[in-house]
């Protein structure tokens, strides 16, 4: 792959995520520093990331296993 479709592909998974981005729901909370369900602290990479979030990448993943996504 030559260096423009490299960087046709960045500019397309760019816009991508920022589409996802404009239709996600705004929080109604803050994002917690620790994690509901753990007591975890929650890394701020992750709180920028998905604004409004309460519970660390481990507890998230349990609780959507747990529900069957």
């Amino acid at each position: 792959m030559n260096p423009a479709d490299m960087a046709q592909d960045v500019e397309l998974e760019d816009y991508k995520r920022n589409q996802a981005k404009a239709v996600m729901p705004k929080p109604t909370q803050p994002s917690a520093t620790h994690c509901t369900d753990c007591g975890v602290r929650i890394p701020a990479a992750r709180r920028r990331a998905v604004p409004g979030v309460q519970t660390c990448i481990e507890c998230q993943e349990f609780n959507e296993w747990r529900e069957g996504r």
